[in-house]
């Protein structure tokens, strides 16, 4: 998290430097993904999405908006500390680092199903072979007075 607020410190003192704040919404969001794509250019982060409609996100219900972004809470520019932890949530949403994330498996769990821990632990015997005394019984007829004479006899 704390490379995102690193960033997100960067383009706002950017951004606060260049005066480029407006008090349109829309335009904030599309200064700021230039802005991102910009600072994140260097960088193992990369955008998950290329062109993001804020519009659809701003006019839709969240479940229906492609993206899934709550940009509905959008703290107010000129309070720094709060606007920079938001932009740093942000970016981490619109970004990846390359490596894959398993999704979460809860959401496939259904609620009524409960999980007990098993109260004693079986213990496990390791597997013993069982061995036969058909090879004893092979070695004690080679070695017997009977195989030595079917062997004399066969030449």
């Amino acid at each position: 998290m704390s490379l995102y607020v690193q960033i997100a410190e960067k383009i706002y003192k950017k951004l606060k430097e260049n005066k480029e704040f407006s008090t349109d919404n829309l335009e904030n969001l599309n200064t700021l993904i230039v802005e991102i794509r910009q600072e994140i250019k260097n960088s193992k982060l990369k955008l998950l999405y290329n062109f993001i409609d804020f519009e659809e996100c701003l006019n839709n219900v969240n479940s229906e908006c492609k993206n899934h972004l709550d940009i509905s809470l959008i703290p107010i520019i000129k309070h720094e500390g709060e606007f920079i932890l938001w932009l740093a949530s942000f970016i981490q949403k619109i970004t990846t680092d390359g490596k894959r994330k398993l999704p979460p498996i809860r959401k496939d769990i259904p609620p009524e199903f409960k999980y007990t821990l098993p109260k004693e632990k079986k213990k496990i015997q390791p597997f013993q072979p069982q061995y036969s005394e058909s090879g004893e019984l092979i070695n004690s007829y080679f070695k017997s007075d009977e195989f030595i004479e079917v062997l004399n006899k066969n030449p």
